[in-house]
């Protein structure tokens, strides 16, 4: 009995020992933990951007640009109000035109143009990338005045002038009602669809268009800038 006590002693001291020994070397001849090297194929160009090397994936700006074509889109690159007057006459006698026999009266419109670009006709042909030189350009149409809104609250409508043998308010039917609109509306669209008001929503519709679709290839890639021109 003694005898085998003996020998579990001395057997549990040898594994004592050796596990010992196992944690000195350890602690001595201590490796590097296991590293690997793991690419996903994404280069960070910088904070903002990042390049797909090896993905086989090639982004194109136009197809992100024109991905909402599915929508109408007019962009409004500038309001103008006009006011345009007419005066309406009215004859005791219709053949004389005598200024005792007429009564007259001033009608005023106020009215605002839109003018707009249409960015639902931009196809692939009209946005060209420049990978040298890190530009996408985008030909657009020029702004053009879509409508007139005639703000009901500011037509004026003054008070009759009357003469001698004229007296008392204009009658007016329905049907001359709608032509004064339609003919103070025609001069409010001469007023305002000039050359020189075309010069100036040119001018706001390069700007306006280029903040439309500049943050949207920066997030494609921010080392590229949008150039807009007219067509």
């Amino acid at each position: 009995m003694k005898n085998r006590q003996k020998r579990l002693n001395i057997t549990a001291g040898v594994l004592a020992g050796l596990l010992a020994a196992v944690v000195l070397w350890g602690l001595i001849f201590r490796a590097d933990p296991l590293q690997m090297q793991v690419s996903d194929g994404i280069e960070q160009i910088d904070l903002d951007t990042i390049y797909l090397r090896s993905s086989g994936v090639e982004v194109s700006f136009s197809d992100v640009i024109l991905s909402g074509q599915n929508e109408t889109r007019k962009l409004i690159v500038s309001t103008q109000t006009s006011t345009v007057s007419t005066k309406l006459t009215d004859r005791l006698i219709k053949q004389l035109d005598f200024d005792f026999m007429k009564k007259t009266q001033n009608v005023l419109y106020t009215g605002t143009g839109y003018f707009v670009v249409d960015l639902d006709n931009l196809t692939a042909a009209n946005v060209v990338e420049d990978h040298e030189e890190k530009t996408v350009t985008i030909f657009v149409d020029h702004p053009y005045l879509q409508t007139i809104e005639i703000d009901p609250s500011r037509i004026i409508i003054e008070d009759v002038e009357e003469s001698l043998l004229a007296r008392g308010d204009i009658k007016l039917s329905v049907a001359d009602y709608t032509a004064i609109e339609e003919d103070l509306r025609s001069r409010m669209e001469k007023e305002l669809d000039t050359a020189a008001n075309g010069q100036t929503t040119d001018a706001l519709a390069v700007k306006m268009v280029k903040q439309v679709y500049e943050p949207i290839v920066k997030a494609i890639d921010r080392r590229y800038s949008v150039v807009v021109e007219l067509k």
